[in-house]
């Protein structure tokens, strides 16, 4: 890439004699000395990396957080009625209603599923069972669908889920009020429920979800498999948008884990721990400190590995992710430093030119318009490795530019994880927003 190099020889920071440092791009050497990275919380080294993936409870906690995240609050309720059956081919749904009904019904929209893993009733999933529980507890009735597929099936998942409230009224009646709720996938679902049926539904707490689209973080994951590949080449397996069949990628925390990729990634990770940096910054992870870091860097390599053939199989092949003219920007030491090595990646990164189809097609069927029709509450935590927390401002300037503003009330939670919400401000939201749903005054 012309006018991408360097114009200049290494900065003085990379020219001492005393070199204490030494990084690797890709084949060649940069012996580097000077300041530690900036990083707050210590230096990035191989024990923070090993206790930030194996710290007891912390990664449990960021695993599955959402999916316990009502657990506090759960209490055994036996339901007064419950339903179940089939949806359209390979779906079945779950309705249940408490005893002590407030008239009120949540359709819950449940999360990404990796594409290869079995369809399961709602009860059957991690984590609904408590959700489940709480709500009924406090009155409410729910209504959960399997879909009819996993991966990136949000057509099918919003069909499946808007079908929920039609058997509801089928088999108990019409409610009083009815909101969607959803997590991940899920929060987008019901966004683009709200956008499509704007008068079916009374509103939206959306929680983690990637509503901005698929292709900001389509982005963001090839960004983070490119980059990965130029630091440390030859670690994972097949190309940036082609992982091989039968790749498995097990924590120590996963069952059968660790596997064997995953201990090649960690060790990678931590024999380089300033590349890991400089990757982590130029791919733009989220993380304040060594720890959040380690597990930020953990837990993407799984996402890239696990979603993205799913991605390019629902356009065929081709590639809905373009780089050409993408300028990375390393961000590790002293400016002269970061030029350096930015201009280092910038030269040898691998570059890609998407396919105007494939992107129109993701464009088209995927990405939220902005013209919702309800109250939407959205939840977000501004270190989120799964889904940036970039995808709130692009779902906000999308509902600004539909006139729609007064009907958005966007909350961020300033921490680290995907969902990590807790149970008292899920609970908090929830209730704001069927006040402002009751009252029309919002929060």
């Amino acid at each position: 890439m012309t006018g991408l190099l360097p114009q200049t020889g290494p900065p003085e920071s990379l020219r001492t004699r005393d070199l204490t440092r030494q990084v690797k791009f890709r084949g060649s050497h940069v012996n580097y000395t000077g300041p530690r990275p900036p990083v707050a919380g210590g230096p990035l080294d191989k024990e923070s990396l090993m206790t930030a993936m194996l710290t007891p409870g912390r990664t449990a906690r960021v695993a599955f957080f959402f999916f316990a995240v009502f657990a506090a609050a759960t209490v055994r309720v036996q339901a007064q009625t419950h339903f179940a059956g089939a949806i359209g081919p390979g779906s079945t749904y779950e309705i249940d209603v408490p005893a002590v009904w407030n008239g009120a019904l949540v359709v819950y929209g449940h999360g990404l599923v990796q594409a290869d893993q079995p369809v399961v009733p709602p009860t059957a999933q991690a984590g609904y069972n408590q959700i489940r529980g709480a709500l009924l507890a406090t009155g409410f009735a729910v209504a959960a669908s399997s879909y009819s597929s996993n991966g990136w099936a949000l057509a099918d998942a919003v069909r499946r889920t808007h079908q929920l409230s039609d058997i509801f009224a089928s088999k108990v009646g019409h409610p009083r009020r009815t909101l969607l709720m959803g997590h991940s996938l899920g929060a987008l679902v019901t966004v683009k429920l709200a956008e499509t049926y704007p008068t079916e539904y009374d509103g939206v707490l959306s929680i983690c979800g990637p509503l901005g689209g698929p292709l900001p973080e389509l982005q963001y994951a090839g960004d983070a498999r490119v980059t990965f590949d130029f630091y440390f080449p030859g670690v994972l397996p097949g190309t940036p948008f082609s992982v091989p069949p039968g790749t498995v990628y097990l924590s120590p925390l996963d069952p059968g884990g660790p596997s064997p990729l995953f201990l090649s990634v960690f060790g990678a990770l931590t024999a380089d721990p300033l590349s890991t940096l400089a990757w982590a910054t130029a791919a733009k992870l989220p993380f304040n400190d060594p720890t959040e870091l380690g597990m930020s860097a953990l837990y993407v390599v799984g996402f890239v590995l696990g979603y993205t053939n799913d991605f390019i199989d629902r356009v065929n092949g081709k590639l809905p992710y373009d780089n050409v003219d993408t300028l990375y920007q390393v961000h590790v030491a002293d400016p002269a430093t970061n030029a350096y090595l930015s201009g280092l990646l910038n030269a040898g990164v691998s570059r890609f030119d998407a396919d105007r189809a494939a992107l129109n097609y993701y464009e088209r069927n995927y990405a939220p318009t902005g013209d919702i029709g309800a109250p939407v509450l959205t939840m977000h935590t501004t270190r989120d490795p799964g889904i940036p927390y970039q995808h709130e401002t692009i779902f906000a300037a999308a509902v600004s530019a539909a006139g729609k503003s007064d009907l958005l009330l966007q909350r961020s939670f300033d921490r680290w994880g995907h969902c990590t919400i807790t149970p008292t401000e899920i609970q908090t939201a929830l209730g704001d927003l069927v006040q402002w749903v009751e009252t029309g005054i919002k929060p």
